[in-house]
């Protein structure tokens, strides 16, 4: 089992390792079509795409949350509690 500490690290190389399959995926089809082959030529572009987006996301990924905190704002009020029959 992780730990809070541990998922954290492990967050971005999954999530890379799974975008990058999907998108690696996508463009060889797109490229390559839906012939034999295919997935030869995805097992052969997935690691370049990998070793591409996982250095990027490390770069980006703090620039990303600093962006969305500047546009972040805590809440400070409970939200008024909504009775029985009212609509919205």
């Amino acid at each position: 089992m992780l730990t809070p500490r541990l998922a954290r690290f492990a967050f971005v190389p999954l999530v890379v390792t799974l975008m990058s399959g999907v998108m690696s995926f996508a463009m060889t089809a797109l490229h390559h079509g839906l012939a034999p082959g295919l997935v030869t030529a995805w097992l052969r572009g997935w690691p370049v795409a990998f070793a591409v987006a996982l250095p990027a996301a490390w770069v980006i990924l703090p620039g990303v949350r600093t962006l969305l905190a500047r546009f972040t704002r805590a809440c400070t009020e409970a939200a008024p509690k909504q009775r029985l029959g009212r609509m919205g």
